[in-house]
């Protein structure tokens, strides 16, 4: 498969081989969501119509495909960590006050942040409902693991704001908690179910956190300078909220005392939306923003060769077709997160 190929083709050519395990899972998920009371219906299509990637049950199906095989606990186990990352994203909506997502209105710019609030608990207390239906407390631990992760890297990130001191091992720490586990839940959880154990089931583990740190260095990288088009939500936001990402360390770490002290007072001061094209020019011209796609090509490198390792070893148990398929699929998603424009 080649590099260039998740771009081009999108994540339908990635998902082709859990085509059926994802309709699967849709369907569970629209069966035990609008199966609530009607009167939150409008709240959760809503909602639901702000995703988009459905990268965490992608990964959940295709690391069980590739660790043995898929039943019903997938979908379940994909399902709930779908619905929680769609709660994340609706209270990351309120906490950032982006009004668009997917060129829809947000869920507290639509109705309010009481509602959105809400809305986001009962999506992910919903998704523990799921996970309780597989009957393993292994499961069950996972998850309520990795959704503390999550909050705590939320709220390392709340603390830090208006901190521009931060070091690039303060900003893995918050992206590990805050996207990264919810991504490293989803490859254990797959190969966990699909047969994985010891160092096989820890690898599955690292190729899901590595993906979701690179995959937050891109988000930070598009929030400065993406097209809002391609993209569908606000962007600048992070700017706005006073949020050291990863660019802006490494533009600080390396800008003269004079650049980096008028720098500082600016942001101290606030930047507008409107500033966002400048400042995202600043940090083109230094290398910034090309050295945060290096650290993010880096990971998805360490992703790959976690893949690679892991079919060596599948080669010598001889595994199935399905599951080679579902490595290539693993290393091209892998590959389409630094190559997305959105």
């Amino acid at each position: 498969m080649s590099e260039t190929t998740p771009r081009a083709a999108g994540l339908d050519f990635l998902y082709r081989p859990i085509t059926v395990e994802m309709e699967a899972t849709t369907a569970l998920l629209k069966e035990r969501l609008f199966g609530l009371d009607p009167a939150f219906s409008e709240y959760l299509d809503h909602s639901f119509r702000l995703g988009g990637k459905r990268l965490r049950p992608a990964l959940t199906l295709l690391c069980g495909k590739a660790a043995g095989a898929v039943d019903r606990r997938h979908y379940l186990c994909a399902a709930a960590l779908e619905m929680i990352h769609t709660g994340s994203l609706v209270h990351d909506d309120i906490l950032d006050g982006a009004r668009f997502r997917r060129r829809l209105e947000t869920v507290n710019a639509r109705w309010d942040s009481q509602r959105a609030v809400l809305v986001g608990d009962l999506l992910i207390t919903r998704a523990f409902d799921l996970i309780c239906e597989c009957e393993d407390l292994a499961l069950f631990r996972k998850t309520a693991e990795c959704c503390r992760a999550t909050v705590e890297g939320e709220l390392l990130q709340v603390d830090s704001i208006g901190n521009f001191a931060l070091t690039t091992a303060d900003y893995r720490k918050i992206v590990g908690g805050k996207t990264a586990a919810l991504l490293e839940c989803a490859t254990h959880m797959g190969a966990y179910l699909g047969g994985a154990r010891g160092e096989s089931l820890a690898a599955f583990e690292r190729f899901g956190a590595a993906l979701g740190i690179a995959f937050q260095i891109v988000d930070d990288i598009l929030d400065l300078v993406g097209d809002e088009a391609k993209t569908g939500k606000t962007l600048g936001t992070d700017l706005v909220n006073k949020k050291e990402t990863l660019p802006l360390i490494l533009y600080l770490q390396n800008a003269s005392e004079a650049e980096r002290t008028a720098t500082l007072s600016r942001l101290e001061a606030g930047v507008s939306l409107d500033e966002r094209a400048e400042f995202a020019a600043m940090l083109t011209a230094s290398g910034a923003v090309d050295a945060a796609r290096a650290e993010a090509d880096a990971l998805v490198d360490e992703a790959l060769s976690i893949v690679a390792n892991l079919r060596e070893t599948g080669e010598k148990t001889a595994r199935s077709e399905e599951s080679a398929q579902a490595f290539d699929a693993l290393e091209a998603l892998a590959r389409f997160v630094v190559k997305r424009d959105k």
